[in-house]
């Protein structure tokens, strides 16, 4: 009763890139295209209901962020704001608006927007950069990557009080934060000491966190929807591949590699 999304890249017979946004089973298969572009796709992210797709779309020359039907492949752009970012759209959990990254301001900041009204609420005000937003399933706070300490590294802000926590401190860097389902744990990758994108997930009771694969470049890792699960992408025979890993790392699976690059999964929520 889920499905994925995930980006894929292949070049063709003029060694030009072409880049595809595909929907498919859990397993990867039975995949569906949802947008072609000769240029890059980025961040795609489900809606609550599973009928919609936020993303980033790079095919006007310029990062602007699209929400389109899976259903009926209409789309509408909502962000393309003057600045050289409008990225990292995710989801509220009542579906009705969208954090994201924008530095129509002069700086990359976290944003809330309304979809019926179209308005913004600027979130974080920092000289770092601040992007890489998501919900925790209650809607009270996001979690978002900061550099605001030296270093990228996880922060999260809480609505009722505007104050912002780190929550991270192992490892480099730690990037692509995702909530589980109950809002109990996050995963993201963590970069270590050796140079490795690995795929990590923390308790947010106990601040406890643990690294659950031991590839070299994993990225963004998205929950199942009953929380067992996390889907990633990595590196296998030579080209991104999707992956997928139980929460406590016992179970590791891997797609056979295909024609091209696949990037960028996101795991739906159950669908009706």
């Amino acid at each position: 009763d889920t499905r994925i999304v995930y980006v894929t890249k292949e070049f063709q017979s003029d060694g030009s890139p072409m880049y595809t946004l595909e929907v498919a089973d859990a397993d990867g298969a039975n995949a569906k295209t949802i947008l072609r572009s000769k240029r890059s796709i980025l961040s795609p992210a489900w809606s609550p209901d599973g009928k919609r797709l936020a993303y980033v779309s790079l095919e006007k020359n310029r990062p602007e962020i699209y929400v389109q039907s899976i259903a009926t492949g209409r789309r509408k752009v909502v962000a393309s704001y003057d600045g050289s970012l409008n990225g990292a759209p995710a989801w509220s959990p009542d579906g009705t608006r969208l954090a994201m990254t924008l530095s129509k301001d002069g700086n990359a900041e976290i944003y809330v927007m309304d979809l019926n009204s179209e308005r913004l609420t600027r979130i974080t005000r920092h000289w770092a950069i601040d992007t890489e937003p998501t919900w925790d399933p209650d809607g009270q706070s996001l979690v978002f990557v900061s550099e605001r300490g030296g270093s990228a590294q996880l922060y999260r802000y809480t609505f009722r009080d505007e104050g912002v926590q780190r929550l991270t401190y192992e490892g480099k860097q730690n990037l692509r934060p995702s909530f589980s389902p109950d809002g109990s744990k996050l995963t993201f990758v963590n970069l270590n000491e050796q140079g490795q994108y690995r795929v990590a997930v923390m308790d947010l009771d106990n601040g406890i966190m643990n690294i659950l694969t031991d590839s070299r470049y994993d990225e963004s890792p998205s929950f199942a929807p009953n929380g067992s699960m996390i889907i990633y992408a990595t590196q296998g025979e030579g080209r991104g591949v999707l992956a997928w890993v139980s929460v406590d790392g016992r179970v590791q699976l891997q797609a056979t590699a295909g024609e091209g690059e696949v990037r960028e999964p996101a795991w739906s929520p159950f669908l009706d």
